[in-house]
């Protein structure tokens, strides 16, 4: 399911006020393969960390998101690779001692 903007946005926020509502304590990221990343990359765990992803429309808008909780709301953020610009996904998760950014 593709999502806007406004919608990943509530959802992102939604969830960060679930779990710890210190936006420093939550990275969140561009990927063409979110569950990979998060899982392979940074070391979430699946089914211990809170992590969530969203695709959306397109590259723009998940830059969007991006931009708004690294930017503005001062989460923690991991740069998308410089080829990046087919990648649709933005994907959230709340960093910890095992976590990699």
């Amino acid at each position: 399911m593709v999502f806007s903007v406004q919608q990943v946005k509530y959802e992102f926020l939604a969830y960060i006020k679930e779990f710890d509502q210190s936006f420093s304590s939550w990275c969140v990221g561009i990927s063409d393969a979110p569950k990979q990343t998060l899982f392979e990359q940074h070391g979430v765990r699946a089914d211990a960390d809170p992590w969530l992803y969203k695709q959306l429309l397109t590259h723009r808008a998940a830059r969007t998101v991006y931009d708004y909780f690294v930017g503005h709301l001062k989460t923690a953020g991991v740069q998308p690779a410089g080829d990046s610009n087919d990648f649709d996904c933005v994907y959230l998760f709340k960093m910890a001692p095992h976590t990699r950014q």
